[in-house]
């Protein structure tokens, strides 16, 4: 593009100048010279368009850049963390086994073990951003969408030891799906996650899921928690996205979980959105999923028993 900018700049420099000498001015004809400023004005309006779109390509490279530099720090900081988490009650565990309880060295192992399930679930992030990227799913199995709502709600608030009430899961008890379970079970646990981290000092998740028209899934998860300005609602999604800067970011994350829930659902055919009155105000994710099954229920079930 820059090559072809390039060569129409210098076309119309030399056509600028040959039309611009007197001596050519007089002897072209009136129809000529309005060809000729037809076609240098097309020229100088195409030049600007590519100029135009170089500006902007540059300047979504730039932002890329920096999404990827804060992702680097944020992985560093995610995997530098537990890890010397892990060698310092190792080696407290190694020099001071005698004088240590039973109650602190079970202190020690429940920390040690928290910090394990941190450095793999950032591994296990980054592991799926490249997986769920670019893949197509094909021959979908039957699966309950609803009882895995209800297992991912579970585990997100056994994993952040939230009470019974932080998460509450309101829907059918049984909803079945086409599609990849393991995958989705990723996207719902990552909008979890989300729900818990961005929350406020009290967790309060509404989970709502239910069948709309068309043969859709609707997942929507609600959190109370620190909302976001409407600006950032349309790139939440992108890889390596993160509101505010990185060093003054008090909650962890590589800015991939999100950026992994928008790669299962393309990858399913659907749909997922955000919507934020603002900051403050708590945000929800609409999770869209199609391929319901509402035939043959009995069929579809012994297949899930098969699975």
């Amino acid at each position: 593009m820059g090559v072809s900018l390039l060569l129409v700049a210098i076309l119309l420099t030399v056509g600028w100048q040959l039309i611009g000498s007197e001596q050519a001015a007089l002897s072209a004809s009136p129809t000529a010279r309005y060809l000729v400023y037809f076609f240098g004005l097309l020229l100088f309006l195409l030049l600007i368009s590519g100029m135009g779109l170089m500006f902007t390509l540059l300047l979504r490279e730039v932002r890329l850049n920096e999404r990827q530099s804060n992702f680097v720090s944020a992985v560093t900081h995610e995997l530098k963390t537990p890890v010397a988490s892990l060698r310092l009650y190792l080696d407290t565990l190694v020099l001071r086994a005698e004088t240590l309880s039973a109650a602190q060295r079970g202190d020690f192992y429940e920390t040690m073990r928290a910090d394990l399930d941190r450095l793999n679930g950032t591994i296990n992030n980054v592991l799926n951003a490249g997986m769920y990227t670019d893949r197509a799913v094909v021959n979908p199995p039957t699966f309950d969408l609803a009882r895995l709502v209800q297992h991912a709600c579970a585990l997100t608030g056994t994993r952040n030891q939230l009470s019974a009430k932080a998460l509450k899961y309101s829907g059918p008890a049984s909803l079945l799906l086409k599609g990849d379970a393991t995958a989705i079970e990723t996207a719902v646990l990552n909008l979890l996650d989300n729900a818990v981290k961005y929350s406020t000092d009290q967790v309060q998740v509404k989970v709502r899921l239910e069948e709309e028209s068309g043969g859709f899934a609707r997942l929507a998860v609600t959190d109370r928690g620190v909302g976001m300005n409407r600006a950032h609602l349309r790139f939440i999604f992108n890889r390596f996205y993160r509101i505010g800067s990185e060093v003054r970011r008090s909650r962890t994350g590589t800015g991939l979980g999100l950026f992994i829930v928008k790669s299962v659902a393309k990858a399913h055919g659907g749909t997922v959105n955000a919507e934020s009155e603002g900051e403050g105000q708590g945000t929800t994710f609409i999770l869209r999923l199609p391929r319901l099954v509402r035939e043959n229920h009995a069929e579809a079930r012994e297949g899930v028993a098969h699975a």
